[in-house]
C-alpha cells in the first residue's frame, strides 16, 4: 500500500519548499477502502464543493497529512471521514499539531478536540498512514525546531486515543518529505530528508527503512536511491518509487522497483507521448494494477504551463493511458489530494480563484468510474471449486493413498473436466469406475497436493520442496503439462544443497531436461556439501550412475 498520508502536490515546475506550491509532501492519502457506488450529492457533484464547518488551524496551511478513512461498515456508502493533521503557516511558519477531520457525506469540517493520551508534537511534511483500517500511524515529520522526528505516534479511531508504542532494533534517523507505505502488518519508510550530523546540513536518504507493527522492531534498512518529495506503492510484492526529487534537486521520471522478497533493484525509465508532461502539480496513488497520476495546473505564477488531466500507467504493461483532459481542474488552485489505495474516488482540496488562502475550503471529488476505469474481480472458480474439495454431502467419488489416511471426497465431473487419465478411467469400464473408488499409490500428502490442483489449478504457497518434486513427477507421468510447468517454477526458485539431489533425481524422471541440467551444475559447484547429505547418498543407482556419466570429460574435484 502507499502512504495513507499525504496530500500536498508534487509540483514539478520547483522543489522549493518556501514558495506556495506545496511541492514538499510526498505521501498520498490511501488505505483499503471498497470501491464505492453511491455518494452524497456533495460527492457527486461535478463542479467544486464548497466546504463548512469550522475553519482549520489557519487558513494557509501548509504541508499537512490528509488521511481517508474508509467506511467499512456499508461499501455503498462514501468514505466516513478525511482526517488533516499537522502543517504549518505559510505566512508565519508556525507550525501545527491540530487535528481536523472532514464528514465527506456532509462536506462539514469538524476540529477534533476531545482525545485520550497526549498529541504528537507539532510537526509537518510527516505521514499518516491507515493500519487495519482503525488506526493512523504518524511518523516523522520536521518540528517547530526545525529538527526532523523519528517517532512512531498512533490515533485509535475507535477510542480516539493517542498511544506511542516502545520500538527498537535499527531505528531510523528523523525523516521529513518521505513515502510512507502499508504492506503485510509492515510500515516501509522510503527516501526523504535526514539530518546529516557530519555535514551539519539536511541529505536525501537512500534507505528503505521497514517497521514491523507486530514487534515494533525496526529492521536493517535497504538501501535504495536517495529520493525526496516522492510517492511509493507496494503492488506483487515490489516497493515501487514514482516522481519526487534526487540529492541534485533535479526532477525524476523514472519508476524504481524494489523487490521486498529479493531486495533486488531495477530502475525503469518511460518515456511515452501518451503519458503526463512534467509540468504542473502532480498527485499519484495505486488503483489496482494502475498507478493513477492527477495532474493540475502549477500553483508557481511564473511556472510553465502544460497538460492536465488524469493518467493511468498499467503496472503489468508499462503503457500509459490519459482519461481525462482536465477541464474540471482549471475551477480552481488545487493544494492538497487524497485518495484510498484501490478507490475508484479521489478528492482535491484548494480555493477558487475568487478566494486567497483557504486551502481546504473547496473540495472536487472525482469518481475514476466515469473514464472506464473499473476493477474486474480475478477469477475465483478455483477457489469456488475447492470449497467443494472433501464435500461429503456432494461428492460421488474418492481418492486413497497408498499410505493409512482419510480418504479424500471428489467430484467425477470435475476430475473427468482436469484429468485426462481419470477419464480413459470411466471410459475403459474399469472396476474403479463401478466401485467410486481410486486408489494413486502415493504418499497421502501428494496425492491430497495433486486433487487440490485439480481443482484450483494453481500449486499451494506452502507446499514443502520434496512434495513439489514428487508432484512434478506425477503431473509427467499424467500428462498435466501445467502442473509439471508449476512445479519446474517452484524448484528453480528453491535450489539449496539440502534438496538439491531430490530435485535431481525427479527432474531426471520427469524429462525435465533444463531443471536437471541445472540442478548438475548447482551439484557440481557445490560437491562437497551436496555429497554429505541424505538425499545424495541415498539416490537411486541408476540416477547417480546417469549424474556421473553427465560429468565433463575433464571433471576435476579439487581439494583446498
Amino acid at each position: 500500500m502507499m502512504s495513507d498520508s499525504a496530500s500536498s502536490p508534487l509540483d514539478t515546475s520547483s522543489p522549493s519548499s518556501s514558495s506556495s506550491t506545496l511541492a514538499t509532501t510526498p505521501n498520498l492519502t490511501h488505505g483499503d477502502l471498497r470501491r464505492s457506488s453511491y455518494f452524497s450529492t456533495a460527492c457527486n457533484n461535478p463542479y467544486p464543493t464548497k466546504a463548512t464547518g469550522v475553519s482549520l488551524s489557519c487558513s494557509c496551511l501548509v504541508n499537512a497529512s490528509v488521511t481517508v478513512v474508509p467506511n467499512y461498515d456499508d461499501d455503498k456508502q462514501p468514505p466516513n471521514y478525511v482526517y488533516v493533521f499537522g502543517g504549518f503557516n505559510l505566512y508565519t511558519d508556525e507550525v501545527y499539531n491540530d487535528l481536523y477531520r472532514l464528514n465527506v457525506s456532509e462536506m462539514k469540517w469538524e476540529d477534533v478536540i476531545y482525545l485520550k493520551g497526549s498529541r504528537p508534537s507539532k510537526r509537518t511534511n510527516h505521514s499518516a498512514s491507515l493500519w487495519n483500517q482503525d488506526k493512523i500511524i504518524i511518523f516523522g515529520g520536521t518540528d517547530e525546531q526545525d529538527q526532523n522526528c523519528n517517532d512512531v505516534v498512533i490515533l485509535d479511531l475507535k477510542t480516539m486515543t493517542w498511544e506511542r508504542p516502545e520500538v527498537d532494533g535499527h531505528v531510523p534517523l528523523g525523516r521529513a518529505r518521505h513515502s510512507a507505505s502499508i504492506y503485510n502488518d509492515k510500515l516501509y519508510i522510503v527516501g526523504g530528508y535526514y539530518t546529516n550530523s557530519e555535514e551539519e546540513r539536511d541529505s536525501v536518504s537512500p534507505d528503505v527503512n521497514c517497521l514491523n507493527l507486530q514487534t515494533w522492531t525496526w529492521e536493517e534498512p535497504i538501501t535504495l536511491i536517495p529520493r525526496h518529495s516522492h510517492d511509493s506503492f507496494i503492488y506483487k510484492k515490489r516497493l515501487y518509487v514514482y516522481g519526487g526529487y534526487n540529492e541534485e534537486m533535479d526532477r525524476e521520471k523514472s519508476l524504481v522497483i524494489l523487490d521486498l522478497q529479493t531486495q533486488q533493484v531495477s530502475k525503469i525509465e518511460i518515456t511515452s507521448d501518451s503519458g503526463p508532461e512534467m509540468n504542473g502539480q502532480h498527485f499519484a496513488q495505486i488503483y489496482w494494477n494502475r498507478l493513477v497520476v492527477v495532474v493540475t495546473q502549477s500553483l508557481k505564477v511564473e511556472a510553465q504551463e502544460g497538460s492536465i488531466g488524469v493518467w493511468a500507467l498499467d503496472l503489468d504493461s508499462l503503457q500509459w493511458h490519459q482519461f481525462e483532459d482536465g477541464d474540471r481542474f482549471v475551477q480552481g488552485n488545487w493544494h492538497y489530494f487524497a485518495m484510498a489505495e484501490n478507490c475508484s474516488r479521489f478528492f482535491l482540496f484548494g480555493i477558487d480563484e475568487k478566494e486567497s488562502d483557504e486551502y481546504f475550503s473547496n473540495v472536487l471529488s472525482i469518481d475514476l468510474q466515469e473514464y472506464g476505469m473499473s476493477r474486474i474481480p480475478p477469477p475465483t472458480i478455483g477457489l469456488d471449486f475447492a470449497r467443494l474439495l472433501n464435500d461429503s454431502t456432494t461428492s460421488d467419488f474418492t481418492i486413497k493413498s497408498n499410505e493409512d489416511g482419510p480418504v479424500i471426497h471428489v467430484h467425477r465431473i470435475i476430475l473427468l473436466a482436469r484429468w485426462p487419465h481419470f477419464g480413459n478411467m470411466i471410459n475403459s469400464g474399469m472396476t474403479e469406475s463401478f466401485n467410486s473408488t481410486l486408489t494413486i499409490p502415493e504418499p497421502y500428502a501428494i496425492v491430497q497436493a495433486f486433487v487440490y490442483y485439480l481443482y484450483t489449478d494453481i500449486l499451494e504457497r506452502q507446499l514443502p520442496i520434496y512434495t513439489v518434486a514428487d508432484l512434478m513427477v506425477l503431473g509427467n507421468m499424467y500428462l498435466i503439462p501445467r502442473l509439471t510447468s508449476l512445479c519446474c517454477a517452484r524448484l528453480q526458485e528453491n535450489i539449496s544443497i539440502e534438496n538439491v539431489a531430490k530435485i535431481y533425481h525427479c527432474a531426471s524422471v520427469a524429462g525435465a531436461h533444463a531443471l536437471k541440467k541445472r540442478s548438475m551444475r548447482y551439484i557440481n559447484t557445490n560437491f562437497g556439501p551436496v555429497s554429505k547429505t541424505q538425499g545424495f547418498r541415498t539416490l537411486p543407482k541408476e540416477i547417480l550412475f546417469d549424474f556421473l556419466d553427465s560429468l565433463p570429460e575433464k571433471a576435476k574435484i579439487s581439494v583446498e
